[in-house]
């Protein structure tokens, strides 16, 4: 019954800070929010706004309406519209690859900005953090992003603690999903831990090998917020 409970509220709260419709016949692995809307949209409808994806199904960081001309920059991962970068038609759009920078006390990688926080706490209290800090649970999405988030635990606290990461299956346990929307395009399992379905949460820094591994959503550990710029 209690994990019953823990799923049914990862599914509530995570309906909210990723509002996604579920389509049984989309893949979650691989499918961006970007290109998932895409497939939603009706096609031939005049005037419709059709949001232009790249390759990884995440959004392009300047969007166009067509129907408009208007432009303006969103954040890749949710599609959110930057203020003040809407620009009509006939002037210069604004820059929207031009250079960003972490605030203080977050460390960038790419076109992220991460923070670890050194103050254990269950999967779902975690999110809840960073989401305040107008972040998610880090995804992870190479083998480098993943060696550098290593080392920014490491770089705190001189080991390699356990630590929460965005991943989780409470929706649908047979697939794994990060809690900003953004496509699961690199994995690291622990041998065999892909196939648990009674822990629904995912931590980095298991086992002699550090890799990651379902854990119980419950558990208190240390977590890594990540933002885009």
């Amino acid at each position: 019954m209690k994990a019953l409970t823990v799923t049914l509220t990862l599914a509530r709260f995570l309906s909210l800070s990723v509002s996604m419709a579920i389509n049984n016949s989309l893949s979650t692995r691989t499918s961006g929010l970007c290109e998932y809307l895409v497939q939603l949209t009706p096609p031939g409808i005049p005037g419709a706004f059709m949001p232009q994806c790249d390759a990884n199904g995440n959004f392009l960081p300047q969007q166009c309406a067509k129907s408009t001309g208007y432009c303006w920059c969103v954040d890749i991962i949710t599609g959110g519209e930057i203020p003040n970068t809407r620009t009509p038609p006939g002037t210069v759009p604004v820059n929207c690859d031009r250079e960003f920078y972490c605030p203080y006390g977050w460390s960038r990688f790419g076109r992220q900005c991460f923070i670890f926080i050194d103050s254990p706490k269950t999967w779902v209290e975690a999110e809840s953090y960073c989401m305040f800090e107008g972040a998610n649970l880090a995804s992870v999405r190479s083998p480098e992003e993943n060696h550098f988030l290593q080392a920014l635990t490491r770089e705190e606290t001189h080991d390699f603690p356990p630590t929460w990461i965005g991943g989780h299956n409470c929706v649908n346990v047979l697939f794994w999903m990060w809690s900003d929307g953004s496509r699961f395009l690199y994995e690291n399992w622990n041998t065999e831990s892909n196939t648990k379905t009674s822990e629904h949460c995912l931590k980095m820094n298991h086992g002699y090998e550090k890799k990651w591994d379902p854990a119980s959503c419950d558990t208190r550990l240390t977590f890594l917020c990540a933002k885009r710029v």
